[in-house]
């Protein structure tokens, strides 16, 4: 990188995501670049950020794309804020609306549904919280502050929780995001960065939750206990465990490159990304 030219940084900003980045606002050596997931694996693609909080599944399609083990958006059973809003039970589900906002709860979602026995039929979209009621399709995902949104309406649907069925499961936790980019990025000078820029954030939740509040209609004490026991950001060995998992399950249904499983292996070895 050219002297004097900013990290770009490519963040979400879902409140189950901010306290790993809040901070970096701060950083004047640093841009942060705040998009939906989807949007941010395109801009990574297209050279436009240099490093991002990634869908781990884009990660684990792109062939010269890594990421650090210790940081992300994890939970181990209920996540609250991703899942499907569906009329039917999981088997019987015929169509989805897929929200177009994150591809690895998309795959997830197609896991759980396919080891229900459904096969239903997913329609893209971009659907909120607002549309949930105007739908017609028999089940929709909505992930991040929509779907904590949609939790709070009045709706004939019932929400089940995507990272509560992957621990039924699976027995494990489900790793979201992580910190993603190609190998010559993600050296331990930004490490050291990112680790810093979580703990600073992390201080500064209180504000995030009254905002959070103001946008969701959940209260502070709901979300506080959101951020500080449901979203986990410091990577565990089982949460490592249960993205390999998954990984290997996606990999089976050709969702993601058998070649990703030798990806989380070697993360999980504590090979350097650089």
């Amino acid at each position: 990188m050219a002297i004097g030219q900013k990290l770009r940084i490519g963040v979400v900003s879902y409140l189950n995501a901010v306290p790993l980045w809040y901070s970096l606002q701060n950083d004047e050596s640093v841009e942060v670049i705040p998009d939906t997931p989807a949007r941010l694996c395109e801009m990574m693609d297209a050279g436009q950020i240099d490093v991002g909080l990634l869908p781990v599944v884009e990660t684990l399609r792109h062939p010269t794309w890594t990421f650090f083990n210790d940081l992300g958006v994890a939970a181990d059973g209920t996540v609250d804020s991703v899942g499907l809003f569906t009329r039917e039970e999981l088997n019987a589900i015929k169509t989805v609306a897929l929200t177009s906002a994150s591809r690895t709860s998309i795959t997830l979602a197609k896991i759980i549904l396919g080891h229900a026995g459904a096969t239903p039929e997913y329609v893209p979209v971009d659907v909120t919280a607002d549309d949930l009621a105007g739908r017609e399709e028999d089940a929709v995902l909505l992930i991040g502050d929509q779907c904590l949104r949609a939790r709070n309406l009045e709706t004939d649907r019932v929400f089940v929780d995507l990272a509560a069925e992957w621990k039924l499961l699976s027995g494990l936790p489900f790793v979201f995001a992580v910190w993603s980019g190609p190998k010559d990025k993600l050296d331990e000078e930004l490490h050291a960065r990112l680790q810093r820029a979580h703990e600073e954030s992390r201080a500064l939740s209180h504000d995030l939750i009254r905002y959070a509040g103001m946008d969701t209609g959940w209260s502070e004490a709901d979300l506080a206990n959101y951020l500080d026991n449901i979203i986990i950001h410091e990577l565990s060995e089982d949460c490592l465990k249960g993205l390999l998992e998954f990984t290997r399950r996606a990999a089976a249904m050709e969702l993601v490159p058998k070649e990703a499983v030798d990806k989380v292996l070697d993360v999980m070895r504590g090979d350097k990304p650089s």
